[in-house]
């Protein structure tokens, strides 16, 4: 059995590496608790590759709640030339008649929001570069702009498709300040979309949790839902993390006593994982440096893949409590649906 000292420097060391990975940690078990896979009836035998969340809530207001809903076969391929008769939408068990539908093939706007805090002066050339690198992915009729961050957001790209100069401004920043996370989403999200139209989405690039910030993470994400704001930050797991998320819920005295700042850095993953879940967005999972090719592959696809929905939750049922939960399935073809768990309902 190891002594305590040694048990002490184990993980000490292991919170370490946590804190110089490119991106944030976090453990696959919470997947399965922050999304809801559905089937369709049919073929529900074959296997279908499980991949990061597929259908977003975009937007909520008073008179309607918008989805985009992208669609795969049992080989999970995309289904393409589906109609609104092809879904079934429910909200908290009921079903929701479809008043909106469309194959949505619009332009993406993409803000990156980089990361230049001090934290990551040595892995922010990574970070430009994978910045840049998807950029690359991105097709001719998409815009990008790019943010980047530490104590406060600094806009050094406006809305472009020309990659070279994004390549030459962002390879000349430098790091700066702590980590106002929460701040320069809200930054984006309020400032960055209002000349442009189509499929708004951040990009988010960091090594850690916010730091500094004034404005709370959960305002920040029912502001992205509200305003129909895809946030995907771009998480990095290894085995480790499952270890250390488990041990933070089951066993908080242990780690406290080792580490109160990497427990508090554990927690406050948990809140992003569950925010970013629950208000328009979705967590997509890295392997590593080297796997990241294939996740722009897989999101640029899923962003020109998607069917936007649209439907009146009914109105009695509409202030009987805060989180309301949205199922989508499809209604009579083998396939699958990945769905959000729901929204946050305005009181």
């Amino acid at each position: 059995m190891l002594s305590r000292t040694r048990l002490t420097l184990c993980i000490r060391s292991v919170a370490f590496a946590l804190l110089a990975a490119i991106f944030w940690v976090v453990p696959q078990t919470l997947v399965a608790q922050a999304f809801r896979e559905t089937t369709a009836t049919g073929d529900t035998t074959a296997e279908v590759p499980k991949r990061p969340q597929d259908s977003l809530i975009v937007g909520v207001n008073l008179d309607a709640v918008s989805i985009l809903v992208t669609a795969r076969n049992t080989k999970g391929d995309y289904i393409s030339s589906l109609k609104a008769t092809d879904f079934q939408v429910l909200e908290d068990g009921d079903e929701q008649p479809i008043n909106f539908f469309k194959q949505d093939t619009v332009p993406v706007n993409v803000v990156f929001l980089v990361d230049a805090s001090y934290s990551v002066n040595d892995v922010l050339p990574n970070i430009i570069d994978a910045a840049v690198t998807f950029a690359g992915h991105l097709r001719k009729d998409d815009k990008y702009a790019a943010v980047i961050f530490a104590h406060k957001p600094i806009k050094v790209l406006d809305w472009t498709n020309d990659l070279p100069s994004m390549q030459n401004i962002l390879k000349n920043i430098k790091t700066f300040g702590k980590t106002a996370l929460y701040d320069s989403m809200e930054y984006v999200i309020e400032n960055m979309f209002d000349k442009v139209q189509g499929k708004k989405a951040i990009i988010v690039l960091s090594d850690g949790v916010d730091n500094s910030s004034s404005k709370s993470l959960a305002r920040v994400m029912r502001l992205a839902a509200e305003r129909e704001v895809t946030v995907y930050p771009i998480i990095h797991s290894f085995p480790q993390s499952q270890h250390f998320r488990e041990m933070a819920k089951n066993n908080r005295i242990k780690l406290k006593n080792v580490s109160k700042y990497f427990l508090a850095y554990i927690d406050a993953q948990n809140e992003f994982l569950d925010l970013v879940s629950r208000n328009g967005g979705r967590i997509i999972f890295s392997a590593g440096y080297a796997d990241l090719k294939n996740i722009y592959d897989v999101l640029v696809e899923e962003l020109k893949n998607q069917y936007s929905l649209s439907y009146v939750p009914q109105l009695q049922k509409r202030t009987e409590k805060d989180f309301k939960e949205v199922t989508v399935k499809l209604r009579s073809r083998p396939g699958e649906v990945f769905v959000r768990l729901g929204y946050i309902q305005e009181q």
